[in-house]
């Protein structure tokens, strides 16, 4: 059966459920159901069914699954079906079990892949979402990948597994710490490898104009996806059966900003303990008052006037539930006489002729994930080599290693971490130390394919010191130009070639003439640019020419 007569099918299931529930005086309702009258739920071929553990009412639910299965030939399977009793159900228990032929079963249980808790979620139910991971991790354990391969299966596929269960719980930062460490040994390590980070992963999780490699902290992840949920409670837009639901059994007559956060289970406790972040991340614009409450919403600079003047509601005489349209006549404020001063003194603009409104502090006004990533990691100052890294012509591999050694963290004979016999440069026969400042560009065979690539295509690198070079670089070749571009590309393409070559000659005691080096870089840049489809111009014309490329024929 296709997805959508499925729906079908079971939207004809409910309507007959309701009906008999109408027509059933017996039927009673969970004691925190009744009010939205929720009998189910359903999610594919998955359905709970909630009423009190009470005989007469489960008699209805199941007569109406019985004539349901023989309208639609769809039966329910005992074996796969459980029910769950309150601890507080005795008398009737061995009665309800026995009339339904189900095994009981307890909380947790799995729905739809994650566990359905009342308690604190523990690392035992975090399991699954553990041994997915090793499982992808294994899968690619023979696989002879590059720092960047690792990292674009660590960005989209280890970084989504979890996303799941972030949206539905806040998870133990034990176990977001567990995955973020296997995510950091299998970046820098493999799946089975082991040994020290070169760079923090702190940094690593960095946005990449700021330095780092975006990938999400999960721990971060975590938070601004809960955030969500709190965005939706806000947004109150009738949509979600469980935002309508914390309206009624949970938050009654308070707002999310006064419930009292010390009631209620384990997961709704952690979330509102999010409500300091949300509440930097939304701004309260007042329309006509109609929607706003008067002393528990935010529309005020100093935050719910009734826990910052919580005598408010006494000496005014505006109870708690009163709306702020009631302090507000034809676009003018009218307070009580015995309002706070300071209150009247630091009030917001008003728009009568508009709805109130709550924004979410984004270009678009709405909740996203990236916004509100950023509530919870601040942002660094963009860093000024950001835009070597970019370009049409990039090669994932060689940015990477151009980005380690912008980061001067790769493992040369100079790091404390790398065991060494000696610290000469293989590159130039040992006569000088191995650093970053002498392999990029101060051994003679480095410079040697500097000057190859300057005869051929005027690739020029005024400097012998490599931070400096890479000040005036990131000056000299920003923006989108297609020439600078390519001269990007060339520099981490060099930077990876002169790296491979390190290696091979300290590892392997074979070598390659400076000449074949820059031929594998501008071998590799070339196949870049024509790869990238460019729309003829001048600038690309000039570009096919500094590289030496033959026109295409028709262009």
């Amino acid at each position: 059966m296709s997805p959508y007569l499925f729906v079908l099918v079971m939207e004809i299931w409910n309507s007959l459920l309701r009906f008999r529930i109408r027509n059933a005086p017996e039927f009673q309702y969970h004691w925190k159901c009744k009010e939205l009258g929720l009998t189910n739920l359903c999610f594919a071929d998955d359905v709970l069914l909630f009423c009190k553990a009470h005989l007469p009412s489960i008699k209805v639910l199941t007569n109406t699954l019985t004539e349901f299965a023989t309208l639609s030939g769809l039966k329910v399977n005992p074996a796969k079906s459980q029910i769950i009793l309150s601890s507080s159900v005795q008398q009737e228990r061995q009665q309800i079990l026995e009339y339904l032929g189900f095994h009981e079963g307890s909380l947790p249980i799995r729905y739809l892949g994650i566990p359905l808790t009342s308690s604190r979620l523990t690392i035992a139910d975090c399991r699954p979402l553990i041994d997915k991971v090793d499982a992808r991790l294994a899968g690619w354990n023979n696989q002879n990948l590059s720092y960047a391969g690792r990292l674009q299966l660590i960005k989209s596929v280890l970084s989504t597994l979890n996303t799941y269960w972030a949206s539905a719980f806040i998870l133990p930062k034990g176990i977001l710490k567990s995955l973020e460490k296997k995510m950091r040994r299998f970046l820098w390590h493999g799946s089975s490898g082991s040994g020290i980070a070169k760079v923090a992963w702190v940094q690593v999780c960095k946005p990449k104009e700021e330095g780092g490699l975006g990938i999400s902290s999960l721990i971060a992840t975590n938070q601004a996806l809960m955030l969500k949920q709190l965005w939706r409670i806000l947004q109150h837009d009738g949509n979600s059966i469980w935002v309508d639901w914390v309206y009624r059994y949970r938050l009654r007559h308070s707002t999310i900003w006064t419930f009292n956060g010390t009631t209620g289970s384990w997961g709704w406790k952690k979330l509102l303990k999010l409500r300091p972040l949300l509440r930097s991340g939304v701004t309260y614009k007042i329309g006509d008052g109609s929607s706003f409450n008067l002393w528990q919403d935010v529309w005020h600079e100093r935050g719910p006037l009734c826990l910052t003047y919580p005598q408010g509601p006494r000496i005014t005489g505006l109870p708690l539930t009163t709306l702020l349209s009631s302090v507000l006549q034809r676009n003018q404020w009218c307070w009580p006489a015995s309002i706070d001063a300071e209150i009247v003194a630091q009030l917001p603009p008003t728009d009568p002729t508009a709805a109130d409104t709550i924004y979410w502090n984004s270009s678009s006004g709405t909740y996203s994930l990236k916004s509100a990533v950023s509530l919870i990691q601040p942002s660094t100052p963009r860093v000024l080599w950001y835009g070597l890294l970019q370009g049409k012509f990039k090669v994932p591999r060689h940015g990477f290693v151009l980005w380690l050694a912008i980061m001067e963290k790769l493992s040369t004979m100079d790091k404390p971490w790398v065991p060494r016999a000696e610290n000469g440069c293989v590159l130039c026969d040992g006569h000088f130390n191995e650093t970053h400042e002498h392999l990029f560009f101060n051994c003679w065979y480095s410079k040697r394919c500097l000057s190859i690539l300057k005869s051929k295509i005027r690739f020029h690198w005024p400097y012998s010191e490599w931070q400096r070079g890479l000040i005036w670089a990131s000056k000299k070749w920003r923006g989108n130009h297609l020439v600078n571009a390519a001269f990007r590309a060339t520099l981490a393409a060099l930077v990876y070639h002169l790296w491979i070559e390190r290696n091979n000659r300290k590892f392997t005691a074979t070598s390659t003439p400076a000449e074949s080096i820059t031929g594998r870089v501008l071998e590799d840049v070339r196949m870049r640019i024509l790869a990238v489809e460019c729309p003829s111009s001048l600038q690309v014309h000039n570009l096919y020419r500094i590289w030496h490329l033959a026109w295409p024929i028709g262009t």
